[in-house]
């Protein structure tokens, strides 16, 4: 049967939540060592320090046994690799997604952790290869990067496989020739799309889906996925987010559910980018006066989590942020899962994150702050508007991209 013609929702064969490098490193060293057919690993950042040298080793060891490494890398994100060398000679097939500033696709990043392990098993999240103790500079982070990713077996596992070939294809020389564009146009498609976009009550079985964002067939299927379920909640909401410049059909999609009753919380990185540390709140008025709970995570190094989960039976996680570069430049991909154990082990995890290393923002401290933050909130909200404007030049769904005014 085609893939374009399949459920997109799959039985759950088997599903485990990794919690920070301290979990998630081993358990894909270990499937690393066990390849025996293909490796396929597609990252925003692989790093210099003493985690991504161990990954290196292992992928070189495998390619060295005959086992088949693709590795695709962001060129802004890892760029120089400092192992590049040590990778190609051990027989490891590498790529740079979009080997410039503004490339053959424009700004946009591959964002995408995703890991495939001979098409049996899958990690999706939010997890670069790096240590989650050291910044982007090596600097610590003062703690640990708290994070997340799942690791799946079953059909969705194919789903994240013909994911990674269709971004290596895209990279390939003579790619953008007018007839290779032609042709995958007309290839058969992953089974996603808008009209597949189940939300929460639709069905009482545990299942799983995989959806992904890109520039040409999928533009806004992770954008609507977090729609339809703020849409669909009665109880609750729990949406994390590292970088939170949401447009404005997320907006109101939140400030709504709210004002019908829906328990709205939303955790928010803070202290990594000072500009987002000045932008960032100057959308919490609009929320504060719907009775959104909001809380800032500090105090215990770094939140890099991209989560949502509602009413303690769907979840998204992933590698998507809820900004616009996630939503409308970036390349994607999330796990959507219902009615699992780990959508409730999610939600517990979130809740004590939230509560033991972060603050929750007080509405009457937020209202009368001085007019001096309440102008720099503004300027520099308008100064990152500005930026991913700039950023933004060659996508196409630019009126997309200004939902967020």
């Amino acid at each position: 049967m085609s893939l374009l013609r399949q459920d997109r929702w799959q039985n759950i064969d088997d599903l485990i939540l990794l919690e920070g490098g301290a979990t998630y490193f081993p358990a894909i060293e270990k499937q690393l060592e066990l390849a025996t057919k293909s490796i396929y690993l597609e990252t925003y950042i692989f790093s210099a320090d003493a985690t991504a040298k161990k990954i290196s080793d292992l992928l070189c060891l495998a390619a060295k046994r005959g086992v088949e490494v693709k590795l695709i890398v962001d060129w802004l994100g890892s760029a120089p690799l400092l192992f590049e060398s040590d990778l190609i000679q051990s027989g490891v097939e590498l790529c740079y997604y979009n080997k410039a500033w503004f490339g053959r696709f424009g700004f946009s990043r591959t964002h995408r952790k995703l890991l495939v392990i001979d098409g049996v098993t899958a990690f999706v999240g939010g997890i670069n290869i790096c240590d989650d103790r050291l910044d982007a500079a090596g600097k610590p982070v003062g703690g640990v990067r708290w994070d997340l990713a799942i690791q799946v077996y079953g059909k969705v596992v194919e789903h994240v496989h013909i994911a990674f070939l269709r971004q290596w294809q895209r990279l390939q020389v003579g790619a953008l020739h007018p007839a290779n564009i032609i042709k995958r146009i007309f290839q058969q498609e992953l089974p996603w799309s808008s009209s597949h976009f189940m939300g929460i009550r639709h069905s009482a079985k545990a299942s799983i889906a995989f959806i992904a964002r890109d520039n040409l067939h999928h533009r806004r299927d992770i954008e609507r996925a977090y729609l339809k379920a703020i849409g669909q909640s009665r109880e609750e909401i729990w949406l994390v987010t590292p970088y939170f410049m949401p447009a404005r059909l997320l907006r109101k999609a939140l400030i709504r559910a709210a004002q019908r009753g829906v328990s709205v919380n939303l955790l928010l990185g803070r202290d990594e980018f000072a500009i987002l540390n000045w932008a960032v709140p100057s959308l919490y008025g609009q929320f504060l006066k719907a009775g959104i709970k909001i809380y800032e995570y500090s105090g215990h190094g770094q939140l890099h989590a991209k989560v949502m989960v509602v009413d303690r039976r769907w979840a998204t996680i992933g590698s998507s942020n809820c900004d616009h570069l996630s939503f409308f430049v970036n390349h994607e991909a999330n796990l959507v899962i219902r009615n699992h154990e780990v959508v409730r082990e999610m939600r517990w995890r979130v809740f004590d994150q939230a509560h033991e290393f972060a603050h929750a923002v007080d509405p009457d401290t937020y209202m009368n702050r001085s007019v001096f933050i309440k102008l720099a909130n503004w300027i520099s909200y308008r100064v990152v508007r500005l930026i991913v404007g700039v950023l933004v030049i060659g996508v196409k769904d630019k009126a997309l991209i200004n939902q967020g005014d």
